[in-house]
């Protein structure tokens, strides 16, 4: 069955262009993800009816899935665009190509409002100011004395981001709002672990929350043991 599927798919695929297969790859990825990701969650933490979860989970599915989608297939058709307008996609044009398709699909794409959009921009954004860091290391900008993860220069950034943080997270969200899922998470952590009871400590983590300490007994039993 399996074998039957991965031939019929290959066949479909080679027959569409470029632009069409990045948006096949983009809902198979985003599916892959999303259903995993959305059963696991449902399972642990969720307080809806199955039914509305099965309905959460397709809809955060196909939104991930059409955004993947829809940013893959211009980026693609973009980069080609342009490459054909400038001439040719070699040599150090192509990244510039990459960056002006680049720049287009984030207006068009990600450049409308929604958690899901802005979820992704905000991950992208650590990664990309990361990534600048190394460059500025290894182009001799920042020292070299120690490699960025593991040296002086990854626990002074560390720091100062959590310093910034948890600053702005004891300030408030009207004063310095930040992600909602964020906040929600760190006050669990920080400040309903203040209270007792099952609303301080069950509360947020959902369905079967109650057996939660035991799980948490038996991980740390089953790593004494290892």
């Amino acid at each position: 069955m399996a074998a039957s599927i991965v031939a019929v798919t290959n066949t479909a695929l080679e027959v569409l262009p470029p632009e069409v297969r990045a948006i096949a790859h983009a809902f198979m990825y985003a599916t892959r993800i999303r259903l995993v990701d959305g059963l696991v969650k449902a399972v642990l933490y969720s307080n809806k009816t199955w039914s509305q979860e099965g309905e959460s989970i397709i809809k955060l599915t196909w939104e991930h899935g059409s955004q993947l989608a829809a940013f893959a297939c211009m980026y693609k058709a973009a980069n080609r665009l342009v490459g054909a307008v400038t001439g040719g996609t070699t040599g150090g044009g192509h990244q510039v190509h990459a960056a002006v398709a680049g720049f287009l699909g984030g207006w068009m794409v990600w450049g409308r409002y929604s958690k899901f959009n802005e979820t992704l921009n905000l991950y992208l954004y650590g990664r990309v100011l990361y990534a600048l860091a190394q460059t500025a290391q290894a182009r001799g900008y920042l020292p070299k004395s120690e490699t960025l993860p593991a040296g002086s220069g990854y626990r002074w950034w560390s720091a100062i981001v959590w310093m910034i943080v948890m600053y702005q997270f004891e300030r408030g969200q009207k004063k310095h709002p930040i992600q909602s899922s964020l906040y929600s998470s760190m006050d669990y952590l920080y400040h309903k672990s203040d209270g007792v009871g099952f609303q301080a400590w069950g509360a947020k983590l959902g369905r079967g929350a109650e057996i939660m300490p035991l799980a948490v007994i038996a991980v740390v039993l089953a790593k004494l043991r290892q």
